[in-house]
């Protein structure tokens, strides 16, 4: 069962781990931002829309690095400062690998096959 005050104890104790993961959640939506600059002027998204992405990226990739610590944690595993740093930055690439994947398994299987040469 859930016990909110044993979540703030954890959360307290490990406050360093906690944050080490949500800054690689942000070295992560550098690496994104990076990612964007670097693309041809006909590929980049229009500004409107890259500031919406730029806001909900920089907010969601620490979020989940900081989560999937606070699992590890709560679970009563110990964990170092490089783990910590390394789960913030692999959780939200591994849960976009994801999305992804069940994204294109989607098209593909929704997707009318074409025949060749047409």
């Amino acid at each position: 069962m859930f016990n909110l005050e044993s979540f703030y104890a954890v959360i307290s104790f490990n406050i360093n781990l906690v944050i080490i993961s949500a800054f690689g959640g942000i070295v992560l939506f550098g690496f994104k931002v990076s990612e964007h600059f670097n693309r041809a002027p006909h590929d980049k998204m229009p500004l409107l829309k890259y500031f919406g992405f730029f806001i909900s990226l920089l907010i969601a990739l620490p979020v989940l690095g900081l989560g999937m610590t606070l699992i590890y944690l709560m679970n009563g595993d110990k964990i170092s400062s490089i783990l910590a740093f390394q789960i913030g930055i692999t959780s939200p690439a591994i849960a976009q690998a994801l999305m992804s994947a069940a994204a294109n398994n989607l098209s593909n299987n929704s997707a009318p096959q074409i025949s060749p040469g047409q």
